[in-house]
């Protein structure tokens, strides 16, 4: 019975092996562009949370941290 486990175990670490070097794959410079696709982004909404931060350093008339330097005018 410990024979039979050992070779179970055996065959679930290759095959969790062949599944995990399965997925590795070389990616050709042409080919990353549709990889980089903004939509993969863990940010989904990458535009609307930069325009926010804007009116919130436009309204406070200071910055963050985040960019140039402007005043409360909004003509940064």
């Amino acid at each position: 019975m410990i024979h039979f486990k050992r070779i179970m175990w055996l065959i679930l670490l290759l095959v969790s092996i062949y599944l995990t070097a399965h997925g590795c794959a070389a990616v050709k410079p042409y080919q990353r562009e549709y990889l980089a696709d903004p939509i993969m982004s863990f940010e989904a909404n990458k535009e609307e949370r930069m325009m926010e931060r804007h009116f919130i350093e436009t309204r406070e008339g200071s910055i963050g941290g985040y960019g140039g330097a402007g005043g409360g005018c909004a003509c940064n």
